[in-house]
């Protein structure tokens, strides 16, 4: 009368296979997996840093504690980043 306990579109067998039910949970289990690895990878993505050329950071932080620490001048301080970032 009923096909059967677990028969029918929403729980197996027949001719959806697994079922409408079956489907849809493996599709969130996929969605869920799939986001949390991209949330992985642009967590650990963003912790590092990305730089022009090797060395151009460092120099531009040297130049910035030069001119904080008042060894150069607006002036001097400005002509050289503008050289560094050439």
């Amino acid at each position: 009368m009923f096909g059967g306990w677990g028969c029918g579109p929403f729980f197996g067998s027949g001719f959806w296979g697994m079922g409408i039910l079956g489907m849809g949970i493996q599709l969130l289990f996929w969605i869920v997996l799939i986001g949390f690895l991209v949330y992985l990878f642009r967590r650990i993505g963003s912790r590092i840093p990305i730089r022009g050329f090797i060395g151009q950071d460092e120099a531009l932080d040297i130049l910035h504690e030069r001119y904080a620490r008042g060894e150069i001048d607006l002036e001097e301080y400005q002509k050289r980043k503008k050289e560094l970032l050439r």
